[in-house]
């Protein structure tokens, strides 16, 4: 709950912040400070102050340092790369966040054996700093000239009004929102729980189908770097959308591990479909000092969700067969693709 808290609180705001301050600067800030935030937890384990509330403490401010850089990232790029570009350099961003996830489980679990907690979490802190200076390699002329005049409270209301004037780009959002009501709850607390209860799978089972999730994504992200100039954005869009419901409908006649690991690796490769495509149209079709505010959207739409998501398939899943949750969710993320196919607003982004 802490770790989606910002998102949901400041991830706005956040948005704001990013269209009226300079995008690179913004992303130093948010790797140096999570390298404070983070550093702390090693030197409280070494003084022997093991206390979950201020871990929780801990965990809120790094996701708030956090949520500057998704938004401040995405409205950077279109800052130094021609809108032709866009699609691959999404592609390839996605790669190496796809290549953390599949390797950096792997990476602590062999660690783990060899070195003690606080170390890794030191390592971790490092991590952030090593990012914050390939950054500081990067010179570039702020292309973010024109500068919003008035409060920030206005600016935060520029946005939705802008929102409110283009039909496509807030459809888009709210296919967003929806999508990760039925997405994200089943792969963060369902998946868990079908490996434990109901294959009665070991953590290492657990490991492995994470990793099938991560392979399939990087498939995906090969295909959009490919082939995605041959497709419209708008229907790629849709195409991942109407992906992740229908694999997900699968689970419902999963009997076994490998089973799960196999349908969850074809599931993953829908996702860089939306999130590439979705990336790009925005950064394409949307002015750049807009950037900020609705990649803030898009974040906070995703964590938002996450978190109302992840709740209700808890609760559900309490009263009934994880199998007919996958399969009650996985029919709703297909009708989210069906209604986004209604509308020609979305099929008309290049």
């Amino acid at each position: 709950m802490s770790a989606y808290l910002p998102a949901i609180v400041f991830g706005v705001f956040a948005g704001v912040l990013v269209d009226h301050y300079s995008r690179i600067k913004l992303m130093l800030i948010s790797n140096f400070s999570q390298a404070v935030v983070v550093a702390i937890i090693p030197v409280l384990l070494f003084i022997d102050i093991k206390i979950g509330l201020i871990i929780g403490v801990l965990a809120f401010l790094r996701a708030s340092f956090g949520s500057l850089f998704p938004p401040a990232l995405n409205a950077f790029l279109p800052e130094i790369f021609p809108k032709d570009k866009l699609i691959k350099i999404n592609s390839l961003i996605a790669t190496s966040g796809q290549f953390a996830y599949f390797t950096g489980p792997v990476i602590a679990g062999i660690l783990l054996n060899i070195m003690s907690i606080e170390i890794l979490f030191a390592w971790d802190a490092l991590s952030f700093l090593l990012a914050a200076i390939v950054l500081m390699t990067i010179h570039y002329p702020d292309k973010l000239k024109e500068s919003t005049i008035g409060s920030r409270l206005q600016e935060l209301r520029s946005g939705f009004t802008y929102l409110k004037a283009n039909r496509s780009i807030r459809l888009l959002i709210i296919l967003t929102i929806i999508n990760n009501i039925f997405i994200m709850g089943p792969a963060i607390v369902g998946i868990p729980i079908m490996i434990k209860y109901h294959l009665l799978g070991s953590a290492s089972d657990f490991a492995f189908v994470e990793a099938g999730m991560a392979l399939g994504m990087l498939i995906g992200t090969f295909f959009m770097y490919h082939f995605s100039n041959q497709f419209k954005n708008g229907y790629l869009l849709l195409l991942g959308i109407l992906w992740d419901g229908l694999t997900y409908a699968l689970f419902f006649w999963v009997k076994s591990v490998p089973m799960a690991l196999c349908i969850i690796m074809f599931h993953g490769m829908g996702i860089p479909i939306i999130t590439v495509s979705r990336t790009t149209i925005l950064q394409k079709y949307a002015p750049n000092r807009y950037h900020g505010r609705l990649f803030a959207m898009v974040h906070l739409a995703v964590s938002g969700m996450t978190a109302i998501s992840t709740a209700l398939v808890g609760m559900i899943s309490e009263v009934i067969s994880i199998h007919i949750v996958f399969l009650l969710f996985g029919i709703g993320g297909t009708f989210t693709g069906l209604i986004g196919i209604l509308y020609s607003d979305i099929q008309k982004f290049e």
